[in-house]
């Protein structure tokens, strides 16, 4: 009976505060936009402590509490939300690694978008990316016709803008699978300090400058460059949608190695904050180099020349 009471005393803990970071994520725009990355964690803090049955009890009473916080409108989020933390804890529970756990999280968010975007083109005729794209046309209309008052539209600005629509265009997946990737990676840093910091057993990553991509990166990689000979200049093809899909996808992540062997050499000479931080800009704003350097540390092993050049 005691048990029993604790655990309800806790899930009704978890459910309110579920409810104030869904209220302040509602109404308070700016503080709205950081405590959106904790809402999962009263689910996964009660997940790490109860078991499965209880956890979706809560969650369930969660989603009703929110919903009459903020309107029907407001359920597709809860739920996801709620599914974040849920996931957070299962992973947890059984042993997943923390990479794993951004990796289910990530695509339990991209799920949740592909699915409220469906359902927003069916039952609302609403296509999040034909507004967004007019958005941008309007943005693109107002800046030319601010340049052509000046006279300073450069040549080719119409071919040029054309072009970059249409990239845009076709990387939507890309950045849609990115987005979620990065949002799912926020939600397990936020939800795991936190939990941490009041005493759950979670797991940690290792530092960001031990990230090490694969040698079959670098296969797909040159997988992907050979594809292009075959599909040509046919940019309205499936493999051509593919192909610049992939690249972009992979430049990051090469981007993303770079960065790490940037921040692996800055630790082995000891650098201090202010000068990892400048490399960081000069890292993101020279990214072609930045990739190159993520590429070659992927195919060849940089460190190991950095390990034995400070040996010497």
């Amino acid at each position: 009976m005691q048990d029993n009471a604790r655990k309800l005393t806790y899930g009704a803990m978890m459910i309110a505060l579920f409810a104030v970071l869904f209220a302040v994520s509602l109404y308070i725009p700016l503080v709205g936009s950081v405590s959106l990355f904790f809402i999962p964690l009263p689910i996964l803090l009660y997940r790490l402590r109860y078991d499965r049955s209880a956890s979706v009890l809560v969650a369930v009473a969660a989603i009703i509490v929110s919903s009459l916080l903020g309107g029907v409108l407001s359920i597709p989020v809860a739920i996801t939300l709620v599914l974040i933390g849920f996931v957070m804890g299962e992973t947890v529970q059984t042993g997943k690694s923390k990479f794993y756990t951004v990796m289910a999280v990530s695509l339990t968010v991209l799920i949740s978008m592909v699915v409220t975007y469906v359902g927003g083109v069916l039952l609302f005729e609403f296509n999040a990316i034909d507004v967004m794209m007019d958005t941008f046309q309007d943005a693109q209309q107002k800046m030319t016709e601010y340049l052509s008052d000046f006279g300073a539209l450069p040549q080719d600005y119409e071919k040029i803008i054309a072009d970059t629509f249409s990239y845009y265009g076709y990387t939507i997946p890309a950045m849609v699978m990115l987005g979620s990737l990065l949002t799912g990676y926020l939600f397990v840093a936020a939800s795991f300090y936190t939990a941490g910091r009041v005493g759950g057993k979670v797991q940690k990553f290792p530092p960001f400058r031990e990230m090490k991509l694969p040698f079959m990166t670098i296969v797909i990689y040159a997988l992907v460059i050979l594809s292009s000979f075959l599909i040509g200049n046919d940019t309205t093809s499936t493999g051509y949608l593919i192909y610049i899909n992939a690249m972009v996808i992979l430049r990051f992540t090469f981007l993303l190695q770079g960065l790490s062997l940037i921040y692996y050499f800055l630790h082995e000479r000891k650098s201090t904050d202010f000068i990892t931080v400048l490399a960081t800009v000069f890292a993101v704003m020279l990214n072609p180099m930045t990739i190159l350097l993520g590429t070659l540390d992927t195919a060849i092993d940089i460190r190991a020349w950095i390990g034995k050049d400070k040996v010497n």
